[in-house]
Formats: C-alpha cells, sequence, structure tokens
C-alpha cells in the first residue's frame, strides 16, 4: 500500500468515527420533560434530598405563583420549596425511567423526611428518625375548589389535617395543621438547622434561606433548643398550627 492510500484510508476511518461519535450524541441527547404549572397541579414521584435519602411517597405542588413545594407523605412533612419553574420529570418518564422527578432550580431544603410530629418525653429528647410506635397512617387527601390538597394522616391517636397555600405576591408559603382532639407531650418540629436566630418577629433559619413566622406566637411560645450541634425549633402541638415560611431574599 503506498503513501497516499495510507491517508486515503486514515481519512475514512476519521470519517467513519466521527459520524458514528455524532449518532451516538444524537441517540443519547434527550429532550427534557418539564412539568408547567400553569395551574395549581400535583405530580406524584420519588424524590432525592440532600444526602443521599429518597423519598419514596413524595407529592409535589406546583403553583402557577410561581412558588412550589413537595410533600413527603410517609411522614407528614414539608421537605422542599423553590421558586421558578415547576418540575423535571425527564428521570422518571424517559425510557423506562426510575420514577424520580427533580425541581427546576435551586430548592431549600426544608425537612429530612422523619415525622414532624412526636412524642417527646422531655424538652430534651431527640427526635426520632421513623414513625415507630406513633401509629402514623396517611389517609389521603381532599383538594379544595383550587385544585390544593389538604392532608390527612392519623398519629398518636389523633386524625390531622395538613393544608398549605402559597402567601399571595410569592413571598411563600402558609401551613395549617389541625388535630382532632388533644394528646400529650407531643411537639411540631418547624425546622432544623446549624442556627436558629429569633430576629424582628421571624425565626431565622441561619444556613436555609427562609424564615418562620408563626400565628398566635404569645400562645403557642415556640422553643429553640439545641440538640447533638444542631438547633430546633418545636412548637407543643396541642391545637391548630398556622405557620409560614417565607424566602429571605
Amino acid at each position: 500500500m503506498n503513501l497516499y492510500s495510507y491517508f486515503f484510508v486514515a481519512c475514512v476511518s476519521a470519517f467513519c468515527f466521527l459520524m458514528g461519535t455524532e449518532a451516538v450524541a444524537q441517540e443519547t441527547h434527550v429532550d427534557p420533560i418539564i412539568i408547567k404549572a400553569e395551574r395549581n397541579i400535583l405530580l406524584r414521584s420519588f424524590i432525592d434530598l440532600d444526602g443521599g435519602k429518597r423519598v419514596t411517597h413524595a407529592i409535589s405542588i406546583g403553583s402557577p405563583l410561581k412558588v412550589h413545594y413537595t410533600y413527603d407523605a410517609d411522614n407528614g412533612q414539608l421537605v422542599l420549596l423553590w421558586k421558578g419553574e415547576f418540575l423535571d420529570a425527564t428521570p422518571m418518564w424517559h425510557d423506562r425511567g426510575d420514577g424520580s422527578s427533580r425541581p427546576i432550580g435551586k430548592a431549600i431544603q426544608t425537612g429530612d423526611a422523619t415525622p414532624q410530629i412526636q412524642r417527646l418525653a422531655t424538652q430534651q429528647s431527640e427526635f426520632k428518625k421513623d414513625t415507630t410506635g406513633s401509629g402514623f397512617k396517611p389517609k389521603g387527601y381532599t383538594l379544595d375548589a383550587s385544585g390544593l390538597p389538604k392532608f390527612k394522616y392519623q398519629t398518636y391517636g389523633l386524625n390531622i389535617k395538613d393544608a398549605t397555600k402559597v402567601i399571595d405576591g410569592g413571598q411563600g408559603i402558609r401551613r395549617e395543621i389541625e388535630p382532632e382532639g388533644s394528646a400529650d407531650d407531643l411537639y411540631l418540629c418547624l425546622a432544623r438547622a446549624n442556627a436558629i436566630e429569633q430576629k424582628d418577629g421571624k425565626y431565622v433559619i441561619a444556613d436555609k434561606a427562609y424564615s418562620i413566622t408563626v400565628a398566635d406566637e404569645a400562645t403557642l411560645k415556640p422553643i429553640i433548643r439545641t440538640i447533638q450541634s444542631a438547633q430546633e425549633l418545636l412548637v407543643p402541638f396541642k391545637s391548630k398550627i398556622i405557620y409560614s415560611i417565607l424566602f429571605n431574599q
């Protein structure tokens, strides 16, 4: 084979390689499957949190006000809050999928997929990581006229109603948790963070980019406590609790 023949074969080989690479690139390119919230909308999926924890019974609620949140139905807890566009469902619906979706943009993690209402023997008792001993049982949800859910569940012998709405103007969300009946020594954990500071009528969650306000704060008497180098904001859970989660920016 002369030099010209070597050059010709090399060119053909290079051309085939480049065409093959382009074909693979075209085959692997996937148009994202974006879920828009042009009205109040619910989507069930897996949701992944920091630290590799996966919420397997997550319900994400999207709002046309561009503020969205994810609810963990296994624990009765809000776990994510974000603003902007709603969800990227590509991981769930492309090809065989893995069942997960993800917020579009940066989400604030407001919960860690643990039961938010628990019984504490003392104010220094730690929260459990699961629902063992609580009798927790999801009871589904109902939708109001605007399509927003009111979640229902049982825990510690109480029937709980749990509803969240976006605050007008998109400043954050407002949540109402109401028990039917009462039980002793129950607490609702509103936040857990490296530092929580009470300032100007708000509880500033230092490392989470949000603040919390509690309605009827004087009566409810929220507690900031330190447990294993972290701080928690607790409210005794004896009657309806209304609080808001507000974006700091």
